[in-house]
């Protein structure tokens, strides 16, 4: 046995309120009624909601998503009360299980519901419903076994496109339309080939008489045979010019980059743009705070007369006797007696390795000055060769050559990007005095500090200057490359103009392709290979969508067997009949056309094929739309359908048809079937046909909003009676109201008959039944039902009242007024809830 449906729960869902309503549902038939507004969509909806988290609906039929903005929870409960739609289902494996899900938030604009799910008691997803409980959920618009009339008609009103999706859903073909995507996806995935030097080559076809030649070189089968002929075509081109070509490629290169920058001048010099490279520098003080602060500690160690007479001290220790004195001397030098101690040699000594140590602090400091003095003298000259070529030239120079402002914005035609490039360049310009500036202070530190190192004190101007310079350097790096991102696109956009004038169309780019066959090699390879799997996609694709095309057209001989059966159930024997469900053509992939038959014969022979949506009425439309869900049903294992209103819009001639022949198709495959109809006539038919078979009665009644939809058993005829009069006695229309009191009228025998009933019942006459007061009229037994009204000594009046307000309505001229009928209508509903409950 496949999944059923034994009971729901819903609470606070659409029509429904702050009361949960709950049904018990028997495993073959029941039939759900409900008047207008009662909430039978409510229901459907919410069996939909349940499984899917959506409502198929707003997909269907918004034309925009905001039109659906806090749909799903009922208006008029308060925030607290919570939405949820629960039901208990009968699995497959013989275990009930609890399915529920809980409204998180609502829909709200473009953004979709949120929702919680939980499979008894446990958080769970979608995929859980299938696994655990056995139903499965098919593809959109149409997920659940639910079929409400949005539904039926959609199919007939959608473009072809959506036509088109709604019967891969229907035949669940998605999977084949997926594989498809998949498989023409894989283009997109491949890695794509360098079309920089592709288009490279492209170009060269503007080149005149090297056609056959970009023709040759995309064919070249080996880089020897490209390099060959890229070396021919630079000599075709050269020779076309009046240059005798240089007998290597590399030469004839020469000779073309020569060629084209002339040529190029002559019109506008566009290498004035152009500009060297700025240098980097490292560190430019390496150690210099270290070697300064060496320098002046061995300085500030040795005196200025120790420096004046270290040569005499270093002769006197030369002499052994004063080096090795170990007593009082005669000085060898001045010839002052006994001047000459140990300790005073040993001070002498020390004077000497001293100034030994200063002097070569000041060599090693003398060194790292020179070295960062040819450093800066570096960066000077790189500072200026970095500067645009246009800088460095007069202004008139610049005029001569054409290298004017209105000039370079009429050939770019661009004036935004010309006055981008003219700030870049004055700051490129400013930055760059600046930098020039500070290069020379440095170096006239260097050069005050190299003349008189021993005298030298502004050691800190220097190391301050130099701290910040690092930074000055990497801020002109800066701005030189806001000087290329102007000046490139400018270039960029004057080199076509320049080229188009001087007839020079291509030269560029046969001289970056032919300076690296390699590269153009490598990506002529890759281009062909990327080109060969494309192809081969793309023949993969077309073989998917012929093997599709028969996979589908198999399915849809298969669905039109089925639709046709059910076709038939409903409306058997007609003349005009459903036909087949298929593709427009052999090729059509997303062009569905539903055929019907039309045949002048009794016996249907040599039928007319046309489009169902040109030929059938509405009635026939409906009846094909439900065929057509039904046969989904069946194919897809599906153990209930929920049919809203299935026969609403059908002929009455073939209402029956649904009550008899469909439920019992339906029911012999084993599908427990829920309806939902307005139509009073098909609720009774179907509960009386297949009583025998389990089935139950349900009504739905809506009296007030904020309650919401109650679901009434089938025993309770009088509730029915109410709801159903209700629209009569609330028109403007005479007729109507006439008619509203004649359906009071009987609701009022109907109230005397059950209270009779039921007073029998209590008393012990227990074979007391409706029928026993068939044919009598309220005047029969009007004074014994009275008597049974004694819980407030007013409801005597008020059913006295009612049936006075209601029985001229069918025999006078004149209606009642809606107010009396509203009165009645009021006291009949307290009077039932009193004593009938």
């Amino acid at each position: 046995m496949t999944q059923r449906i034994r009971r729901i729960e819903i609470q606070g869902f659409r029509g429904f309120g702050t009361s949960p309503q709950s049904i018990t549902l028997p495993d073959t038939v029941a039939a759900i009624w409900g008047g207008n507004s009662q909430g039978k969509t409510s229901l459907a909806e919410a069996i939909e909601f349940l499984l899917t988290g959506h409502i198929a609906r707003r997909d269907l039929l918004a034309s925009a998503k905001d039109e659906f903005s806090q749909a799903l929870r009922n208006a008029h409960i308060p925030p607290s009360v919570p939405l949820y739609v629960g039901a208990e289902f009968t699995c497959a494996d013989g275990k009930i299980r609890k399915l529920r899900r809980t409204l998180a938030s609502d829909y709200d604009g473009n953004a979709a519901c949120t929702s919680r799910l939980e499979i008894d008691g446990k958080p769970c997803t979608e995929a859980d419903i299938e696994d655990q409980i056995g139903i499965r959920l098919q593809h959109p618009p149409l997920r659940a076994p639910v079929l409400a009339q949005h539904t039926l008609g959609y199919v007939f009103t959608a473009s072809p496109t959506d036509r088109a999706a709604y019967f891969r859903a229907v035949l669940d073909t998605q999977d084949l339309e997926d594989f498809r995507s998949a498989v023409a996806c894989l283009s997109a995935e491949l890695d794509p080939p360098d079309m920089t030097v592709i288009a490279e080559l492209d170009t060269l076809g503007n080149i005149g008489g090297l056609a056959n030649d970009v023709r040759a070189l995309q064919g070249a089968p080996t880089l020897i045979e490209l390099e060959r002929s890229l070396a021919a075509s630079v000599e075709t081109l050269l020779t076309s010019i009046g240059v005798a070509a240089a007998p290597s490629r590399v030469e004839r290169i020469n000779q073309l980059a020569e060629a084209l920058e002339n040529r190029r001048k002559l019109e506008f010099p566009l290498d004035l743009f152009t500009r060297k490279p700025f240098p980097a520098i490292d560190r430019l003080d390496g150690q210099l705070a270290e070697k300064i602060e060496a320098f002046q500690k061995e300085r500030d160690a040795v005196t200025e007369e120790t420096r004046r007479l270290v040569a005499l001290f270093e002769s006197a220790l030369a002499v052994p006797a004063v080096h090795d004195c170990k007593a009082p001397m005669d000085c060898p030098l001045c010839g002052s007696p006994v001047s000459l101690t140990p300790e005073r040699v040993t001070h002498i000594r020390k004077q000497v390795e001293a100034n030994q140590n200063y002097q070569d602090a000041e060599r090693t400091l003398s060194t790292g000055l020179t070295f960062m003095d040819t450093k800066v003298q570096v960066l000077i000259r790189g500072a200026e060769q970095a500067k645009p070529k246009f800088m460095q030239i007069t202004g008139a120079e610049r005029r001569q050559q054409g290298f004017r402002v209105d000039r370079i914005t009429a050939l770019a035609a661009n004036p935004i990007g010309t006055k981008a490039w003219l700030l870049a360049s004055g700051k490129l310009w400013r930055e760059t005095q600046k930098f020039l500036r500070a290069c020379e202070v440095i170096r006239e530190c260097i050069k005050a500090a190299l003349a008189d190192l021993g005298g030298w004190k502004n050691t800190n101007s220097l190391v301050d200057r130099l701290s910040r310079f690092e930074q000055m350097h990497a801020d002109l790096d800066a701005v030189h490359a806001e000087y290329a991102a102007a000046a490139q696109p400018l270039a960029q956009a004057i080199k076509p103009a320049v080229d188009q004038s001087a007839q020079t169309r291509g030269w560029e780019e046969l001289l970056i392709v032919a300076a690296d066959p390699a590269r153009l090699f490598k990506a002529l390879q890759l281009f062909r290979l990327h080109a060969e799997k494309v192809a081969a996609i793309g023949r993969a694709v077309k073989e998917i969508d012929v093997a599709n095309g028969k996979v589908a057209d198999e399915k849809f001989g298969d669905l039109s067997d089925d639709v046709l059966d059910w076709w038939e159930r409903l409306r058997p024997g007609e003349s005009t009949f459903f036909s087949s469900v298929r593709r427009r053509s052999a090729k059509a992939r997303r062009t569905i056309d539903l055929k019907v038959a039309l045949s002048a014969n009794d016996d249907r022979s040599n039928p007319q094929i046309r489009d169902a949506v040109a030929v059938f009425s509405q009635s026939q439309l409906h009846c094909l739309g439900l065929s057509l869900f039904l046969a989904r049903a069946i194919d897809s294992g599906a153990g209930f359908v929920l049919l809203d209103d299935p026969v609403l819009t059908s002929d009455d001639d073939f209402r029956p048809n649904f009550a008899s022949s469909v439920i019992e198709a339906l029911l012999d495959a084993g599908i427990q079937v829920i309806v939902l109809t307005q139509d009073y006539s098909t609720w009774k038919d179907i509960g009386h046909r297949w009583r025998h078979r389990g089935a139950a009665q349900f009504q739905l009644v809506r009296d007030n909003a904020v309650a919401g939809t109650e679901v009434r058993s089938q025993d309770d005829d009088l509730a029915t009676m109410l709801v159903q009069a209700k629209p009569f006695i609330l028109s403007h229309d005479g007729d109507q109201r006439k008619e509203g009191a004649t359906r009071l009228r009987r609701t009022i025998e109907r109230f005397c008959k059950e209270l009779l009933v039921k007073s029998r019942h209590a008393n012990g006459d227990n074979t007391a039944m409706i029928t026993d007061y068939d044919g009598k009229n309220y005047g029969d037994f009007s004074a014994q039902a009275l008597a049974l009204l004694t819980r407030n000594p007013a409801h005597k009046g008020k059913l006295t009242a009612a049936y006075n307000y209601v029985t001229p309505g069918p025999h006078d001229d004149t209606p009642p007024s809606s107010s009396q009928l509203k009165v009645a209508l009021g006291d009949l509903k307290g009077l039932k809830k009193d004593y009938l409950g």
